[in-house]
């Protein structure tokens, strides 16, 4: 009866918990139902109802990290005073058989808390402190990825979880994956919103017109600059079709095809492609759009098409005017340089003509001092003009952009040679030392720009000459982290503190550069020169010390000997008295359509012993060719009846002519006529006027000629018989004059030598070269020569 009594006991309480159980279901579901309560509140209510329903002290809900490295307490529920607490957490490392079976198993039923191995390993930090003697745990599970658990915590001694509190715990668990999920739903949806609303917010205040239509071609967006672009109000187009609207009438059967080909096979060769079209607005007007259309979006079983358009009236004619503008730069550019070239060849003619007749005038052996004095005032008053012209012309060419670099392997070793022996008299003549220097390290052979590099320092030399009164002029190349660097110092009065920053800009001098004179072009040419060869011209200087520049260049080694240009190593040209070596003869043929040019030239071979012949004209040349077949022929490209391109061509077609070089002369500076004669089949290039080194060189480098020169011609011998007597006397008058400085006497005695026989004369010429130069060192050295 005892037992009967008991089973109905236990029965009843059985019955009661189910009915709290399904009363707080039935509560909690209820509640579920309230769309507008948050989950933070939900899950409150759940575990308050929960725990009263299931009978425990502590009920709580904890979720995962990413990592399941943790759990953190969401929310805890004390039954005793309704307490509410969260932010506990629960490493991993602390409790990892725990961890293993809420990750692994349906529920985890600890009856014995602290002695289960699942949980009596936080028994000391956990389970004592809040004496809970039993757990029933139940992951939360959404998607099939746990994200949680449930956790149910009873106070007290042991408790034996039953099936129903074990299944009661499970169905509050999915009620509370129900409510996380319809939280993160419902906050999903939020930023959708907002993000949706930002979309809209930034196509209705975006500068661009944004259109939007569907599979059929009508439109469904339309924002605000598209109102202001075309005309039509948003409720007046949306339902539209955009063929009725904006496309005009000659592309609307292109638009609606491409339409239908998208449908058909999927093409959309337009999509995300910049394009320039033309568009209709409402007033009927067409103007160009800018449009480019995003990617097909699939909605509600069909597509959605989004395009930006601009309007680029305003554009397209602002690129006319820009257009027109730089045309008529380019032509107003063009105008310069024809200008130019043509000046150039106007004032080079007449030049060409002065420097030639004073080179022909100073290989006349009869001339006195005064007179050869005269003809070398001559001669360097017409080259200072050539200069000028020179550096007009080329910051003419480097404004214009048409000033090229041309690099190759350069010898710095020749180039350093020459420049020494360009300047080095105008350095003696001021009792100046001159010196220059290559460090080891610099490689003999480099790329670069050997002509333009010698235009710079010779440029950067002479001015420290002309500059400096006193002291030393010095040139140094040297290596510093993968550059050559090139200086140039002196110890002239330096350069004022406010004009080092100006000295580099066109017709800008200094007051002493302004007192020696020049253009103030020379230094704008050496820093845009430096520019376009990937260097910087610096200065510095100290009033009264002197004054330093220099620039560094890339180095690169160059890899084959230097190429010999004439005009960058004239240290190897022919001296300027030079003649053909006895048992040379050389037959060349000088064309040019002015007779002073053709007279100039042919007299300077002539007196070197060259024996020439004449054309007036390139038909006239091609005809006296033929006929004399000369060893070179000396060409001019401008003439008036066939130019020199013209002929050359012709010439090298002829098989009689073909082989015999022909070298461009030409007066005009600008413009690509350097290598049209190159491609014209030209040798070699001279400009006007034309110098006598220079000529001779190339009779040297393109006809195999030989020449040696007075200065070479030796003081004794057969061609010195006729003064063998006189030597001494000749000597004892030179020393003696030497002896008292007596410049005068000595220029008198040159003269009276030169009236006398080839050798008196030769050896007469030299004197007044070296008393010229005030070398009294060489002087003493001929006088030695002839009392021995």
């Amino acid at each position: 009866m005892d037992s009967f009594r008991t089973a109905a006991d236990s029965l009843a309480a059985s019955e009661r918990r189910l009915v709290a159980q399904s009363d707080a279901l039935t509560e909690l579901t209820a509640r579920y139902t309230n769309p507008g309560e948050q989950f933070g509140d939900r899950l409150r209510s759940i575990l308050e109802i929960a725990a009263r329903a299931i009978d425990v002290e502590r009920l709580s809900m904890w979720e995962f990290d990413a990592e399941h490295s943790l759990i953190r307490c969401v929310g805890l529920h004390h039954r005793t005073g309704s307490r509410y607490e969260s932010g506990a957490v629960l490493p991993r490392t602390v409790a990892p058989a725990y961890f293993d079976a809420i990750e692994r198993e349906r529920v985890v039923a600890a009856s014995e808390a602290q002695t289960d191995s699942r949980t009596r390993e936080f028994r000391d930090g956990y389970l004592v402190p809040h004496n809970i003697g039993a757990m029933l745990d139940v992951p939360l599970q959404a998607d099939n990825h746990r994200v949680g658990v449930l956790c149910a915590e009873h106070v007290g001694h042991a408790r034996a979880w039953t099936v129903d509190e074990q299944n009661f715990g499970i169905s509050v668990a999915n009620l509370i994956v129900i409510a996380l999920t319809e939280e993160q739903r419902r906050t999903t949806l939020k930023r959708l919103a907002e993000s949706d609303a930002r979309a809209h917010m930034i196509v209705d205040t975006a500068h661009d017109a944004y259109i939007g239509i569907d599979s059929t071609g009508c439109i469904v967006t339309w924002n605000a600059q598209a109102e202001a672009t075309f005309g039509w109000g948003h409720d007046e187009v949306v339902g539209k079709h955009l063929t009725e609207t904006i496309i005009p009438p000659a592309y609307r059967d292109g638009h609606t095809n491409g339409m239908h080909r998208f449908h058909e096979t999927g093409e959309a060769p337009v999509v995300n492609q910049r394009l320039e079209l033309t568009a209709l607005h409402r007033s009927g007007r067409e103007f160009p759009i800018e449009l480019t259309v995003t990617s097909p979006m699939r909605v509600d079983g069909g597509f959605f098409f989004g395009a930006f358009l601009r309007d680029i009236s305003g554009r397209l004619e602002r690129d006319a005017e820009l257009r027109r503008a730089k045309e008529s730069a380019e032509a107003a550019t063009r105008a310069k340089s024809e200008f130019l070239t043509n000046m150039s060849h106007e004032l080079r003619t007449p030049l060409n003509g002065v420097l030639g007749y004073a080179q022909l005038l100073q290989r006349d052996r009869g001339l006195t001092p005064t007179q050869r004095e005269a003809l070398e005032a001559i001669a360097q008053c017409g080259s200072q003009l050539l200069d000028l012209i020179n550096d007009v012309l080329d910051l003419s060419k480097i404004e214009a952009g048409r000033f090229d670099i041309e690099e190759a392997s350069t010898d710095l070793a020749k180039i350093t040679a020459d420049l020494r022996s360009v300047v080095g008299e105008a350095a003696s003549r001021k009792g100046l030392m001159l010196t220059a220097s290559i460090s080891p390290d610099v490689p003999r052979a480099v790329v670069l720009d050997g002509l333009r590099l010698r235009q710079v320092l010779l440029n950067l030399l002479g001015n420290a000459i002309k500059f400096t009164d006193a002291g030393r002029v010095r040139l140094t190349i040297s290596v510093t982290a993968e550059r050559l660097v090139f200086e140039v110092t002196d110890t002239g009065p330096g350069i004022e503190s406010e004009s080092i920053t100006k000295i580099f800009a066109a017709f800008a001098q200094t007051k002493t550069g302004a007192a020696a004179g020049g253009t103030g072009l020379g230094l704008a040419i050496c820093d845009r020169l430096i520019s376009l060869m990937g260097g910087e011209l610096k200065a510095d200087s100290v009033l009264g010390e002197g004054s330093r520049f220099w620039f560094s260049l890339p180095l690169v080694e160059g890899r084959s000997a230097p190429r010999k240009e004439l005009d960058e190593l004239e240290s190897e040209l022919p001296s300027f008295e030079a003649r053909l070596a006895p048992g040379q003869t050389v037959l060349a043929m000088v064309v040019d359509d002015n007779l002073a040019n053709r007279h100039i030239m042919s007299s300077l071979l002539e007196s070197a012993g060259v024996r020439v012949v004449t054309a007036a004209g390139g038909l006239d040349a091609i005809e006296r060719a033929r006929a004399d077949r000369p060893q070179i022929i000396f060409m001019d490209l401008k003439m008036n009846d066939l130019d020199g391109f013209e002929a050359t061509r012709r010439l090298a077609s002829d098989p009689a002519t073909s082989s015999i070089p022909v070298v461009a002369v030409t007066a005009s500076a600008l413009g690509n006529s350097r290598q049209r004669a190159r491609d014209a089949g030209c040798v070699d290039y001279l400009s006007k006027p034309v110098r006598a080194e220079l000529l001779y060189g190339m009779l040297q480098a393109h006809a195999g000629a030989r020449f040696v020169s007075d200065r070479e011609a030796p003081l004794s011998g057969s061609a010195d018989l006729a003064i063998i007597d006189r030597r001494s006397e000749i000597g004892g008058q030179l020393r003696g004059a030497i002896a008292l400085g007596d410049v005068g006497a000595i220029q008198q005695l040159a003269t009276a030598l030169m009236q006398g026989s080839r050798a008196e004369s030769a050896l007469g010429e030299r004197i007044h070269r070296l008393i010229t130069t005030f070398d009294f060192d060489g002087l003493s050295a001929l006088v030695d020569s002839l009392e021995t």
